[in-house]
This record gives C-alpha cells, sequence and structure tokens, in this order.
C-alpha cells in the first residue's frame, strides 16, 4: 500500500522535477524551484484558508455570545452555531485541504529523492534490478539499507565508490551520467541521498551539514507556530488558551526535526524550504488582510451568495443542516418507538400529549414568541 503511495504521488512530481532539472542543471536547486512552483500552485487554497482565518476575527465574539446563551442546551447551540457559519460564508473544515495537499506532496517528493535513476536519469527497472544485483555483490552492507524504496541510492552510492563494478551493466553512456549526476545531488557539498544522524561516525563538515538540516527544519517550523500564535492573540486577545491545540502546534516543530532524521537530506531540505515560504507566505497574507478589507470581503461575498441562492439552491451549510435536521427526525422516531412500545393507551395519550406541549415550547422559543402552558392543556381532560 505505501509503495503505491509512493507511486502515485511520486510520478507527477518526478516528471516536474525532471523539467525543473534539465533546466537548472542542479539538484538543490531544483528543489528549491519545486517548491516554489507547489506553493504557487496551492496559493488560491492557502489565499483560501487565511482568509477564513481572518474572517474569523468577526465571528469568533458572535460564537462566544452563543455559546453563553445556549450554555445549558448544546443541540440548539449546535444548531445556531450551524447558521452562524452559514450567515458568515465559513466552512469550518476548510483548513483540512492545505494540510493533506501538504502530505500529498511530501510523499511525492520522497518518492522523488529516493528514486533519482528513475525520475531524472530514466533508467529502466530491469538496468535498476541488474544494478542493485551488483552492489549485493561488491558491498553486502550498503545492499542491506537498499530496501524498495532506498535502493537506487544504494546503487549511487555504491557507482560512485566503484564505477568499474558497474561498467558491465551501465555501459559507458549510463555510467557517465550517474557519476555527472552524482556531483550535482549535492547541496554545498552534502549528498542529499544521504541520511543525517544524530551520532555520525566523524564530526566532519559533511556531518554538522547534514546534522544542521533537520535542526533548521525545527526552528522555521517553530519560528512559524510562534508567529502565527502571536497574531492570534493579537487579533483575538479574548481567546481562550487552547491546551490541547498549542500541544499540537508545538509538536509540529518536534515532529519536523524527527522526521528529517528519517529520510535522505533531500527531502528534509525540501521541508526546510516550505517552512521557510509558509512563514512568508503567512506574513505576507496576514498583512493582506486588514479589518477593512476583510469586512469589504465578507460584505460582497454576503451579496453574492444572495444572489446565488436566491433560486433556492442551497449552500453547503445548508445542506448540512438538513441532513442533521434528518438524522434529528430519524432519532426521534426510534426514540418514540421504543419508548412507548409498552405503553397502556392511556398512558400512551399522556405521552402524545407531552410530545406536544415540548414541541409547541421549542416552536414558540424558536420565534420568540410567549408560551402559555395552560393552551396545551386545554383539551388534556377531553380525551377518554
Amino acid at each position: 500500500m505505501s509503495d503505491f503511495l509512493y507511486d502515485l504521488c511520486g510520478k507527477p512530481f518526478g516528471w516536474i522535477m525532471r523539467l525543473i532539472y534539465d533546466l537548472v542543471d542542479n539538484y538543490a536547486l531544483a528543489i528549491l524551484l519545486f517548491t516554489i512552483f507547489t506553493k504557487l500552485i496551492l496559493f488560491p487554497i492557502s489565499y483560501k484558508q487565511q482568509k477564513n482565518s481572518a474572517k474569523m476575527q468577526r465571528f469568533n465574539p458572535k460564537l462566544e455570545k452563543l455559546r453563553k446563551k445556549y450554555k445549558d442546551d448544546p443541540k440548539k447551540m449546535q444548531e445556531e452555531q450551524m447558521k452562524l457559519y452559514q450567515e458568515e460564508n465559513i466552512n469550518p473544515g476548510a483548513s483540512c485541504l492545505p494540510m493533506f495537499l501538504q502530505f500529498f506532496i511530501l510523499f511525492g517528493i520522497l518518492d522523488v529523492v529516493y528514486k533519482p535513476l528513475s525520475f531524472i536519469l530514466k533508467m529502466k527497472d530491469s538496468v535498476i534490478s541488474s544494478a542493485f544485483e551488483i552492489v549485493r555483490n561488491v558491498n553486502p552492507e550498503l545492499a542491506k539499507q537498499g530496501t524498495s524504496l532506498r535502493r537506487e541510492l544504494a546503487i549511487l552510492s555504491a557507482q560512485h565508490s566503484d564505477a568499474s563494478a558497474f561498467q558491465s551493466v551501465l555501459g559507458d553512456n549510463l555510467s557517465a551520467k550517474m557519476t555527472e549526476f552524482y556531483d550535482k545531488f549535492n547541496l554545498f557539498g552534502i549528498n542529499l541521498g544521504e541520511v543525517p544522524s544524530w551520532h555520525p561516525d566523524v564530526w566532519n563538515a559533511t556531518a554538522i551539514g547534514l546534522f544542521l538540516i533537520p535542526v533548521l527544519s525545527g526552528v522555521l517550523q517553530l519560528a512559524l507556530t510562534i508567529y502565527m500564535q502571536i497574531y492570534q492573540k493579537k487579533k483575538n486577545p479574548g481567546m481562550p488558551n487552547m491546551g490541547c491545540m498549542n500541544i499540537m502546534l508545538y509538536a509540529m516543530p518536534i515532529f519536523s526535526v524527527w522526521f528529517a532524521f528519517q529520510v535522505p537530506a533531500g527531502v528534509g531540505f525540501y521541508w526546510v524550504c516550505s517552512s521557510f515560504f509558509s512563514l512568508i507566505q503567512s506574513v505576507g497574507l496576514n498583512c493582506y488582510f486588514t479589518k477593512e478589507r476583510i469586512e469589504a470581503i465578507c460584505e460582497k461575498e454576503n451579496q453574492k451568495n444572495a444572489k446565488k441562492y436566491a433560486n433556492g439552491k442551497k449552500s453547503f451549510m445548508q445542506r448540512m443542516m438538513d441532513v442533521q435536521q434528518g438524522n434529528d427526525v430519524m432519532n426521534q422516531r426510534e426514540k418514540y418507538v421504543e419508548e412507548t412500545k409498552d405503553m397502556s393507551r392511556s398512558e400512551l395519550n399522556k405521552y402524545n400529549q407531552q410530545v406536544l406541549k415540548d414541541a409547541r415550547k421549542r416552536m414558540a422559543e424558536k420565534y420568540g414568541e410567549t408560551y402559555d402552558e395552560s393552551d396545551s392543556t386545554e383539551g388534556s381532560g377531553d380525551q377518554k
């Protein structure tokens, strides 16, 4: 399943990376430009996400009033909250999509970095398999690390150490291409196919450079987290301190460091670039979404939606409310059948009167009318 996911994400990104690499002739620079490319592709989604976040600044005070008003009625609170989401044109699930797409891209870049022979040099699977058999013979320890995902990096490393051993399989042309590519598969002399280590055998310049890539990824993620926290607190001073959410936010930098120590440096370098551009993008969009601009955007969206749904077409939140109401009706029916199945006729009459009384009371509260309990009991004594 994991190999299928890597292939699914890797093939389209491998084509893009090959195109960029052919233009710049350096793998690290290709990763940097690839990151910029993906950020540009995802920018419309990021724009909507941050706009949604800015609109929440207007939304939160209204939501807080609802929480206080219906603190003893969770069901009513949920109904009114969904209505408020609809009125403010806010999709509470909008923040999930960018995160999903980021992990989709991450799987793709993992596959591309793990398989440079397939994606960049366009070597056939049969040639790669034959070359890996040579790795098993000349460097068994390296071959043990060459799982289905890492075998191309193992071949690249072994061929660099002993090119003559692969001559019979690769020939002069492929052998020369691999040697040339190996020299460009680096960042300031750091091989992007190597995995950083907490405890390298020797602390030389390469080991330090590899070590700094995961550290830098964590630092940038932490900077992004702190900035967003400060910004949210500034814009929403009364916002409650969500302990669980804070734990998740600050766990991301730790995850970034841990993750970058598990994968080749090329993936960690992509993560560094992605975090850096995310920070720049967040600062820029937050400066763009001023209070005045958000007010204007909300007013324009309200007018647009009023026209869009004037013919009876339902919005996403309206459809969600319909589904919720449908579920409530089904639940009420099941509850009614369960509670009345063993009742006598007189008990059933009393039960039905109470159900009707409760329904009238809810309708009166919904439309702001005065409810008089005596009206619902006038005919109760007439039933025999």
